[in-house]
């Protein structure tokens, strides 16, 4: 019997079950990671996140900005697996921590992608969105840093579902910072009853079908056009429901993350 062949199988085995269960609690700790949807009178929050490895890319967060603000994060690193996952740590926790104290999402975005370009390679970078919500004055302040644009939705506003786009760029390009403040621009919205103001990742409408055609953004649109009388959750629920119907037998491409909030 070669005992050399049979030495190196055992520690191939144990290499793979050792990878298998770092990999299981990068995933733990990652979700661990991500918050809860805050409680806050007069507002209704929601998040669903779905992964399509254990270690996902995609990140939300709610920030404490002030006594009086909230932070409303969402991003997206490029690429996939366990490098993804890290760099989604990161670009998470230096968002949070520069986000403290700054009324304004743009200046956030600014000093978070000064911190974070000097690290990432030239080939990977990470899509954001980050608001910050006013909880006493309704108004929220939103910059967007290359993230897919969200919809403001009520049926009492013409029209019922609006594109939020203000300009930007993502993080991790501008090495020096200097494009990326000019470009990046911040967008004021005075909140009425009925506002939704909802936010997701392109893993959303590029979830190809078994022939590759995409969810797409209009059929995103009307769902949420014709389902404004429903809970962030159970319209949430129903565009999750829309999206996997739609994949069917087909693998999931990429993370689903979608966060957002509801004015009562």
């Amino acid at each position: 019997m070669d005992t050399s062949r049979l030495k190196m199988l055992a520690s191939e085995l144990k290499q793979k079950s050792e990878m298998e269960q770092s990999i299981k609690m990068a995933r733990m700790r990652q979700l661990h990671m991500l918050p809860t949807s805050p409680k806050v009178e007069g507002f209704e929050f929601q998040n669903l996140y779905v992964p399509c490895a254990n270690v996902s890319g995609d990140f939300y967060d709610f920030i404490h900005v002030s006594d009086h603000e909230i932070g409303v994060a969402l991003g997206d690193v490029s690429g996939h697996g366990i490098e993804a996952g890290i760099i989604m740590g990161m670009a998470k926790k230096a968002l949070q921590i520069y986000a403290k104290g700054l009324s304004s999402p743009k200046e956030a975005l600014a000093k978070t992608n000064a911190d974070l370009a000097g690290d990432l390679g030239e080939s990977t970078f990470i899509s954001a969105a980050y608001g910050v919500l006013d909880i006493k004055e309704r108004v929220f302040r939103f910059a967007r840093a290359g993230n897919n644009p969200p919809f403001l939705v009520n049926p009492a506003r013409d029209p019922v579902v609006r594109e939020v786009k203000p300009n930007g760029m993502v993080l991790g390009v501008d090495k020096t910072g200097k494009r990326f403040a000019v470009i990046t621009q911040e967008e004021v919205i005075h909140l009425q009853p009925g506002d939704l103001f909802f936010q997701f990742t392109d893993g959303l409408v590029e979830a190809p079908d078994r022939d590759k055609k995409e969810f797409g953004e209009e059929r995103l649109r009307e769902l949420l056009s014709k389902n404004t009388g429903r809970s962030v959750a159970d319209l949430m629920d129903l565009i999750e429901d829309s999206v996997q119907s739609h994949i069917g037998s087909s693998e999931q491409e990429d993370d689903i993350t979608m966060i957002a909030f509801r004015v009562l």
